[in-house]
């Protein structure tokens, strides 16, 4: 079986909803780290500072045909094509370990679903 990381980028306060909708697409773990956000075209404020947003950053390891119906999922649910969405991308992953067997027979039962 072959994995991919999907990384997903979210403002935080949309956090649980893009959780929800990874879920829901197939990720049986969620992994979730707390960020801060600078853009190129960022704008000051009255002092100079520069604004930073705060971000979650969810990682999950999935099996590699669940990680584009992922993708897909957050694209549409989480409008990511509009400025300031968010971001989401997949890496291939080499070696794995840690993924138990129930979680292995998730991964299978519903890459078969989808044939």
């Amino acid at each position: 079986m072959k994995f991919s990381a999907v990384v997903v980028i979210v403002p935080e306060e949309d956090e649980n909803r893009a959780v929800e909708i990874v879920k829901q697409a197939g990720a049986t773990g969620i992994t979730i780290l707390k960020s801060k956000g600078l853009r190129h075209n960022e704008r000051k404020t009255f002092l100079g500072l520069g604004l930073e947003r705060k971000e979650s950053v969810l990682v999950c390891v999935v099996e590699k045909q669940l990680a584009m119906r992922i993708l897909r999922a957050v694209k549409i649910e989480m409008k990511l094509d509009l400025p300031g969405g968010g971001l989401a991308f997949s890496l291939p992953v080499g070696s794995v370990v840690g993924i138990g067997l129930e979680q292995m027979e998730a991964f299978r039962r519903e890459v078969e679903g989808e044939l």
